[in-house]
């Protein structure tokens, strides 16, 4: 017991005193008493020394006085990543004068639903508010900060994480920013509803964005027949499959820009035909020269 009391003694005073910082380090990692590690971070001149120790570092308090204390930032997201307080992480996720990713580690080390949500309330970082939502599951709270948040920039950073289509709907079609309709258009799959947002949304953007997920060539001709913005008939013209339809398009002069890009569509699309009978030709004329090359009269082979 006295050897072990002289070895953590001589452990200890390497760790303070010793002139090479990597044997400081090397004694500090074998360190866990609490307070000689409080005087360590408190005294040790070297972040790598002192991120060593911050390792052993389970105290709390510790940990929170040196992730909002330390010159160092590595030293600083090191404690960070080992608190376990919530509440002590949500100080330092919303210090708007910390430096970004030590903020962002304090939201990812946070566990707790409500904080998290409050976070999304009180952040000034919208990119932090961003990493709140990504760690929130419940439909419900994703919901609410969809609907309620005043920030569309929120609002759009929820819905990516809605899964109910029945929400999703709702949003793209009440909610009074386009950009936020348009982002939940985005997660939508059903043709039926996208078919609607697509003929009765006011802004073309949202329309043009229901069209890009719209498959039903049937869906997309009344799309062009309808829609008042060349951007959304373009768009659906370019998802249309049926050759016929769109030459159909291509012969109608009333709207003649819509009838050019008709017959750029097929031309794009006749030459994407042609390269390969091209390539069937080519081999075809290679294989007939190859068999050109000799001839065979009476059974004997005679050279062209």
């Amino acid at each position: 017991m006295e050897n072990e009391n002289l070895n953590s003694e001589e452990v200890k005073k390497k760790g303070i005193n010793d002139i090479d910082y990597l044997v400081r380090a090397d004694n500090v990692r074998l360190i866990h008493e609490q307070d000689f590690l409080e005087l360590i971070m408190a005294n040790e001149p070297d972040f790598y020394v002192r991120q060593i120790a911050v390792a052993n570092i389970i105290d709390e308090k510790l940990l929170e006085k040196v992730a909002k204390n330390d010159v160092d930032y590595h030293v600083r997201i090191d404690a960070v990543r080992r608190i376990k307080n919530n509440d002590v992480l949500y100080e330092i996720a919303i210090n708007q004068d910390e430096d970004y990713y030590i903020c962002k580690e304090a939201v990812m080390a946070i566990s707790s639903p409500e904080i998290l949500h409050k976070i999304v309330t009180e952040a000034f970082d919208k990119d932090i508010k961003s990493v709140a939502i990504g760690k929130i599951t419940d439909s419900t709270m994703l919901y609410n900060i969809a609907s309620t948040a005043q920030d569309f920039y929120v609002r759009s950073d929820a819905i990516k994480h809605i899964k109910d289509i029945g929400v999703l709907e709702k949003i793209a079609k009440t909610d009074e920013d386009y950009y936020v309709r348009a982002v939940a258009t985005q997660q939508i799959e059903d043709e039926q509803i996208l078919f609607a947002i697509a003929l009765n949304d006011k802004d073309y953007y949202v329309r043009k964005e229901a069209v890009l997920k719209i498959n039903d060539d049937k869906n997309l001709i009344e799309v062009i027949q309808n829609d008042e913005d060349h951007h959304v008939r373009k768009t659906a013209l370019e998802k249309i499959k049926d050759i016929n339809l769109i030459k159909e398009i291509a012969l109608d002069e009333s709207d003649r820009y819509l009838s050019r890009f008709a017959q750029k569509i097929l031309e794009e699309r006749e030459e994407n035909v042609k390269i390969p009978q091209i390539k069937d030709e080519i081999n075809t004329m290679d294989i007939e020269s190859d068999r050109g090359e000799h001839s065979f009269d009476n059974g004997e082979e005679t050279s062209r």
